[in-house]
């Protein structure tokens, strides 16, 4: 299944890199992968008991979380770069 979880953390390591330690303006999420991403992550952090920072569902590690039509990193230029899935793990 693929990861959107680390798909994010590539993207933003990526963008990092090319621009300087820059974050995007911000990670565009289409409404279900958004509502997937923010679950996931609570599970983690409810089964950890990490205490949740109130807004912690609007933000990916600094950068603004925020529903559009498509995956996507927000440059400040406002170029849209998609945001790829990592690739299915094998269970055979």
């Amino acid at each position: 299944m693929p990861n959107l979880y680390d798909s994010l953390v590539e993207a933003l390591r990526a963008h990092w890199k090319a621009h300087d330690n820059a974050y995007p303006s911000c990670i565009e999420l289409t409404a279900a992968d958004l509502q997937a991403l923010n679950a996931e992550r609570k599970l983690i952090n409810d089964t950890m008991n990490f205490k949740q920072a109130e807004g912690w569902e609007d933000v990916f590690h600094g950068a603004k979380l925020q529903v559009g039509a498509t995956n996507c990193l927000v440059l400040a230029s406002g170029e849209r770069v998609p945001v790829a899935l990592t690739g299915a793990v094998s269970t055979s």
